[in-house]
């Protein structure tokens, strides 16, 4: 077992080199590179330093609203005492077609109730890493360029109400990280509109919040990354992807199809950047922290190189769940890697997938995390 998968990984390595040499580069830098102007935000961003990437993704980003950092929850959650474990939850929610409140209540066991939210008897901390995520706002400005708007995301058979991911995060009382990548469709309702991206909601406070724009594909792809700590500052870092699913024809012909190799690259740039540099705030310490990179990788194996060379950057991910999370294809992933003696530890035997989907059309997952002593 161990053979064939060292000669799957070194097989993944060649062709990372060998692929990353034709395609446009996959680094990332700190600095608003020249020509950008969005984002105009003094929080936390890493950019692609590819010239072609920018001229593309600036475009976008004026299309959509600033993001939204709401680091304590509002609701009724004690501290993450030492030795307690927290779950990490991952869920492609189709942009509000995904029941979250449903969920939260029935799997995750909220009680949403604003300030007074609860968890349930039995039920402990979490942290939830949503991908197509949408807000609804007047903040969301109205874009000139026709090309940077995508079609908006159906919500087929959805019941009830459709909150947007800040209103979900009021009602329950939860942090709330949100970062949209681009607009839900073009429309307007009363001077709101909508865009989509990713977040993080949380029982525990969040912080060490930063951006990673990545290398352009087909379409705006923004990573956020926050820490979450026990009483006793322990911390668990986690980062929420969602990549590139299927680029159009010229641009496999660009990459050589490797649109999700060059994404993945990127983000294990940006996180080595934010190691070395310690660019995030309470970075003194972040080298004993836990890393968890979570979200719709879009994969459409478990042998696909980008899932590859990620897991050899996170060699103590849990086992790969062998079991489709959307349609047919295991698109979602939850990977690790731990921190020294002492960082929390990934309860590999608590990796599951969600079997209901609550009208998504991902299948959600989870993962135990547990704190030391």
């Amino acid at each position: 077992m161990g053979g064939r998968y060292a000669r799957r990984a070194l097989s993944s390595s060649i062709a990372s080199l060998i692929i990353a040499s034709c395609v446009p580069s996959h680094r990332m830098t700190p600095e608003l590179v020249p020509g950008r102007s969005c984002p105009d935000s003094a929080d936390a961003w890493y950019f692609p330093e590819e010239a072609s990437d920018n001229r593309v993704l600036e475009a976008w980003c004026a299309s959509v609203g600033p993001p939204v950092l709401v680091l304590r929850p509002s609701g009724a959650f004690p501290d993450l005492e030492p030795g307690a474990d927290l779950t990490a939850w991952s869920w492609n929610v189709a942009a509000g077609a995904g029941d979250l409140r449903r969920f939260l209540q029935l799997e995750v066991g909220l009680r949403c109730a604003g300030p007074q939210s609860v968890l349930e008897p039995g039920a402990g901390h979490f942290a939830l890493l949503v991908q197509e995520a949408f807000r609804r706002s007047s903040e969301v400005p109205e874009a000139a360029d026709p090309s940077v708007i995508p079609r908006a995301v159906a919500e087929e058979g959805r019941p009830g109400g459709r909150p947007d991911i800040v209103e979900v995060a009021e009602r329950c009382g939860l942090a709330l990280v949100y970062v949209a990548a681009a607009r839900n469709g073009g429309g307007s309702d009363g001077g709101m509109r909508e865009d989509r991206g990713v977040a993080i909601l949380s029982t525990l406070p969040l912080s060490d919040v930063w951006f990673i724009e990545l290398p352009y594909e087909a379409a705006r792809r923004v990573a956020v990354a926050a820490t979450v700590r026990d009483a006793a500052g322990r911390g668990v870092r986690l980062v929420n992807v969602h990549f590139t699913s299927a680029p159009p024809p010229a641009r496999m012909l660009v990459t050589g199809n490797g649109s999700r190799l060059r994404q993945s690259l990127a983000v294990a740039d940006a996180l080595a950047l934010v190691e070395e540099t310690g660019r995030s705030a309470g970075s003194e310490d972040d080298g004993g922290l836990t890393t968890l990179l979570a979200g719709d990788f879009n994969t459409w194996s478990d042998s696909e190189t980008a899932l590859i060379h990620l897991r050899e950057r996170f060699p103590d991910s849990p086992p790969a769940l062998d079991l489709s999370t959307r349609g047919a294809f295991p698109t979602d992933h939850i990977l690790v890697r731990e921190g020294p003696a002492g960082a929390p530890e990934a309860l590999d035997a608590s990796y599951a997938r969600v079997e209901e989907r609550h009208n998504s059309d991902h299948h959600g997952i989870r993962l135990g995390v547990r704190f030391p002593r």
